[in-house]
């Protein structure tokens, strides 16, 4: 009896989750990510901030909307980082959280890694997603968050954290050279 009343409220909660939709509230896709943001303010904020320097002139000219830009600047990084790195794992697909400032940041951390840290963006492997501050989304951060996502799902085996790191930085250094 009591292992019914278990599997019902799972499937009452996963229920749940399927029907509220995207967990930090609206969302849009791109050909290699699915991004999820708090309202459009901190989605304009994350694509006024996220200046592409010499890579805007291979952006998509049409983009009608800030969604459209985004998407547009996200694939182009994640393209330039394989790109810089040599590593075209397929399938490429994360997911990609923007929060309104670094709070939301140090939150989800904490409730994912039980530590208290000082992050302006971070990936987590375990959940194949890169969590970004509006406040802070450089190209060199963007591409060093997506180096990770482009390291992890590359090798069978995930590389030391001290190479992972290395490979990161190394195509945060390159794409926005």
């Amino acid at each position: 009896m009591h292992l019914e009343r278990i599997k019902y409220f799972i499937s009452a909660l996963l229920l749940l989750l399927v029907v509220s939709g995207p967990l930090y509230g609206q969302e849009i896709r791109t050909r290699y990510a699915t991004i999820t943001y708090t309202d459009m303010e901190s989605l304009r904020k994350f694509n006024n901030k996220l200046y592409m320097g010499r890579l805007k002139y291979l952006l998509n000219k049409k983009s009608e909307t800030i969604e459209d830009e985004v998407k547009s600047k996200i694939d182009l990084i994640v393209e330039k980082v394989e790109t810089v790195l040599d590593m075209y794992p397929s399938p490429l697909k994360f997911n990609i959280v923007i929060h309104p400032s670094k709070q939301g940041i140090q939150t989800d951390y904490q409730r994912l890694y039980k530590r208290t840290v000082n992050y302006i963006a971070f990936f987590s492997p375990g959940t194949n997603t890169v969590f970004y501050s509006a406040d802070n989304a450089k190209l060199r951060v963007v591409a060093h968050e997506i180096g990770h996502v482009v390291a992890e799902k590359y090798f069978a085996i995930s590389p030391p954290p001290k190479i992972h790191e290395v490979l990161a930085q190394y195509a945060e250094t390159h794409v926005s050279d």
